[in-house]
């Protein structure tokens, strides 16, 4: 294939020919740059070579599986969004990676316009984090949790970090605040009395469809995983979490409204241009 310099560059890792050649056409029709390795160690060869803007990987593969290429490829790429795919995995091995930094865990049989959404959603929220906030720009969060513990250890943290942070313990207070107040990113508990993170989600973005939402909680569910991304969650992070972690996601999750203000001025512009009568 002659590369384009508009194609996604993936790295597909499988021991399995037949998925690799069954796989392959759809994606480069997709806007794909395909790069195919049959094993863990050739996968990282590859890596070390060429640069790649995502990786696929089979969890079951002979010698050095998928989990353990991940943990390498964390090691040596930190910002290389990694998605798992296999027809062997566990709900306990999908939380643990999550954790650790996969993007998406999905399970064989995956139809390739499923996989190929989910890998350029993968690269697009890591071009987000890697946007760097300038020097003196507040990230105005609404810190959404009922654990007063948490709030209380969190916030100066947050702070002494560039983001000004506005703390309510319930969704309702947390409608109130951002009916009165702009806020870029929300960052929300899943389990609290009275409303739930994930219907607060909802009723978040319908008040602010820019507003962006990072979703934590310490009672992880798959389901609960899958319904906020689908509802536009831009993360999911379970606690306890590293404080650089949880800034990195609202740094990420900041810079992707900032891009999409920026495409709605630039949307509302070419309206208001296109309405003018020609001079």
């Amino acid at each position: 294939m002659t590369e384009k310099s508009c194609d996604i560059r993936l790295l597909l890792v499988d021991d399995e020919r037949e998925f690799l050649q069954a796989m392959e056409p759809g994606l480069i029709r997709r806007g794909f740059d395909v790069t195919s390795a049959e094993d863990g160690l050739k996968a990282l060869e590859l890596l070390g070579s060429r640069t790649f803007d995502v990786v696929v990987l089979d969890v079951k593969m002979p010698g050095m599986d998928g989990v353990q290429v991940f943990r390498e490829i964390q090691r040596r790429y930190p910002d290389l969004p990694v998605v798992l795919l296999t027809g062997h995995g566990s709900l306990q091995q999908a939380f643990e990676t999550s954790r650790e930094g996969v993007y998406e865990y999905l399970t064989k049989p995956c139809d390739v316009e499923t996989l190929a959404a989910i890998l350029h959603e993968a690269v697009a929220r890591s071009a987000a984090l890697r946007v760097v906030q300038e020097p003196g720009e507040e990230i105005r969060l609404l810190l959404v949790d009922d654990d007063l513990e948490f709030v209380r250890s969190i916030t100066p943290a947050l702070e002494r970090r560039g983001v000004s942070v506005t703390a309510v313990h319930d969704g309702f207070q947390a409608l109130e605040r951002a009916q009165d107040r702009l806020f870029d990113v929300a960052l929300v508990d899943v389990v609290m009395p009275g409303m739930d993170g994930l219907t607060l989600l909802d009723r978040l973005r319908e008040e602010d469809p820019l507003l962006e939402v990072v979703i934590l909680t310490g009672n992880p569910e798959v389901g609960d995983v899958r319904r906020s991304l689908k509802s536009g969650a831009f993360d999911y992070l379970m606690k306890p979490c590293k404080v650089e972690e949880l800034v990195r996601s609202l740094r990420g999750a900041w810079a992707r409204r900032k891009q999409r203000e920026e495409e709605l001025r630039k949307a509302t512009m070419d309206e208001v241009l296109r309405r003018q009568p020609d001079l």
